[in-house]
């Protein structure tokens, strides 16, 4: 039934969310990656939960999944200031925060994550 897939589904995102904590490295880009892809399966879970009329904790969802990629932004303009990451093509916004990496670091926010026309039109989700 459509009910136990659903179930089905945010038990499976729940697991996985959860599993992000316990990853360790020095590789900071990785770590960062790890991180926004938590954030996507965060924003899933929450379409989970507000289409099953849970919308509270879609809403928890939504705002740790803000507040992460809020951080994630912060933390790579300050470190572009600090150490401009060199590309070939000269341009420094190469940190890919999405499912398939298509906007960068500082081309995804809370806002945008809340835009339909981003989603459809930049994410192709």
């Amino acid at each position: 039934s459509s009910s136990s897939t659903t179930d089905s589904a945010k038990a499976l995102l729940k697991e996985a969310i959860a599993s992000t904590k316990t990853v360790e490295s020095r590789d900071i880009p990785l770590l960062q990656r790890v991180i926004a892809k938590e954030g996507e399966g965060r924003m899933a879970l929450a379409s989970l939960e507000w289409t099953s009329g849970e919308k509270q904790k879609a809403e928890s969802q939504l705002e740790v999944t803000c507040e992460r990629l809020d951080q994630l932004e912060a933390d790579a303009i300050q470190r572009n200031k600090i150490n401009p990451p060199p590309l070939p093509n000269g341009n420094s916004n190469n940190v890919r925060f999405s499912i398939d990496d298509l906007p960068g670091a500082l081309e995804t926010s809370c806002s945008r994550l809340k835009n339909k026309e981003f989603l459809t039109e930049r994410l192709e989700w």
